[in-house]
């Protein structure tokens, strides 16, 4: 239960400096059961009882809060974000995968390689890879097709991600990476990051102690040596392109040095992670929410008609695609791909008027944002209009952050954005996918936000 407490006003966070509520649980474990079965519910709920405050978590040896307002987010990840850090914490499972890539590497590091690696993702340079992202996607067009041809059911949440996977591993290392390489190293990366999301919360345990240890280790050598033998080939003199590896391999800093060999391991697995799993994602519960509201799917379909007609998708066209966007980031505010960012405190502060210790971690979660009553309308109602330039100026910036906010906000938003857009261009054209009747739909959290049991579908031409 929750300490009691006189909820502020919604309009603006509080400045009362008075210690926060605190949600407490079982002896000793605190609320970890509820994280482990709900973590998301578990959240939603705390914020609804105590509305725009920072709510302390009993997660029994951690000290942890829980952010409730986007002005307290602002603070953390735009007005004072040096000193909330993914040093240590929750983000510590997730640096044994991603090494010191840009999502967990901190302090001067951190900034030398984002420096090196801005120019990659600007919109030209983007525009680049689009004509190879459509090749991929339409060379999946022939299996799904006859899919459909059949009737089989399919599990929408796979295909989504082997697709975005072969898309993203073009990407990065276009024709060096044969078909078999790229299921092997998705396969490995897959199977890392599952073992990974079941341990967020028990970042405190020596790992040793937690299942799967082993299989950790072995995915983990498997994609070293896969990753570390496409760089060492590039650099040895390989064919020059134009993916991801070799604007990796030419990015310096300010004083001309480039990254070596195991950086760019880092950044190239990091780059996968996120390029996959937040597409492939929004993708598959995309699928869902079209086939629940069909309205939207139709005019969906024909501003597709009117900007493509029966031609390939192209760079020029991503920009008249309105309401396409609006479809994309409505169902990543329903279903967030990332759903949780904690952050470790470095030193003693206060967040609008909370007073937190050096070395708590504070949890800003994009679900229970999106879900805010006070900023959203019916936040359960899947609504692309939310998204109109004119009802987007009305919210506050941090009401809505799938790919986080402040200096450190995704470096591959824009990209993950073109490859939604380029995935439904190709595909919504040509197929339609409906729920398998009496398939149970429900949201699995732990380090994103997946489908607990699959998302069984068939597929029907269009």
């Amino acid at each position: 239960m929750l300490d009691e407490f006189d909820p502020p006003s919604r309009g603006a966070a509080p400045s009362i400096r008075k210690p926060p509520p605190r949600a407490r649980g079982y002896p000793v474990i605190g609320l970890l059961p509820g994280l482990v079965r709900d973590a998301p519910g578990l959240f939603r709920r705390l914020a609804g009882q105590h509305p725009g405050a920072l709510i302390e978590l009993d997660l029994g040896p951690a000290r942890a809060y829980l952010v409730t307002h986007p002005d307290q987010a602002q603070y953390i990840f735009n007005d004072n974000w040096r000193n909330f850090t993914k040093e240590g914490g929750m983000w510590r499972p997730i640096a044994r995968l991603l090494g010191n890539g840009l999502v967990t590497a901190g302090g001067d590091e951190w900034l030398r390689n984002r420096r090196r690696m801005q120019p990659l993702f600007a919109p030209r340079q983007l525009a680049s890879l689009v004509d190879l992202m459509v090749d991929v996607v339409e060379s999946d067009l022939p299996r799904l097709e006859q899919q459909a041809r059949t009737g089989a059911a399919i599990d929408m949440d796979r295909e989504m991600m082997q697709l975005t996977q072969r898309v993203i591993l073009a990407t990065m290392f276009s024709a060096s990476i044969s078909p078999r390489e790229t299921d092997s190293l998705g396969e490995a990366i897959g199977a890392a990051f599952q073992t990974i999301n079941a341990r967020m919360f028990f970042y405190f345990m020596p790992e040793r102690l937690l299942p799967g240890e082993r299989a950790l280790r072995d995915a983990i050598s498997r994609i070293d040596a896969s990753i570390l033998r496409l760089v060492r080939e590039r650099r040895s003199g390989g064919e020059e392109r134009d993916d991801l590896l070799s604007l990796l391999l030419r990015a310096q800093d300010e004083s001309g040095s480039g990254m070596d060999d195991r950086q760019l391991r880092d950044e190239l697995v990091t780059m996968f992670v996120a390029g996959n799993e937040t597409t492939a994602i929004t993708m598959t519960w995309l699928f869902y929410l079209l086939d629940r509201h069909p309205e939207i799917e139709r005019k969906l379909r024909a501003e597709l008609e009117e900007v493509l007609g029966d031609r390939r998708p192209t760079a020029a066209d991503l920009s008249k695609m309105d309401y396409t966007k609006r479809v994309i980031l409505e169902a990543m505010r329903v279903y967030p791909p990332s759903w949780l960012l904690p952050r470790i405190v470095k030193e003693d502060d206060q967040i609008c008027g909370y007073p937190v210790p050096a070395g708590a971690i504070v949890i800003v979660s994009q679900y229970v944002m999106h879900y805010d009553p006070a900023f959203w309308e019916a936040p359960a109602v899947f609504d692309p209009e939310r998204f109109t330039p004119e009802r987007s100026a009305s919210r506050p910036r941090y009401s809505f952050m799938p790919f986080g906010g402040g200096p450190r906000q995704c470096i591959g938003n824009l990209f993950s954005i073109m490859e939604a857009q380029i995935l439904l261009a190709v595909l919504l054209r040509r197929l339609r996918a409906r729920l398998l009747p009496g398939h149970p739909v429900s949201p699995q959290a732990m380090t994103t936000f997946r489908s607990r049991h699959g998302l069984k579908m068939t597929l029907h031409p269009v």
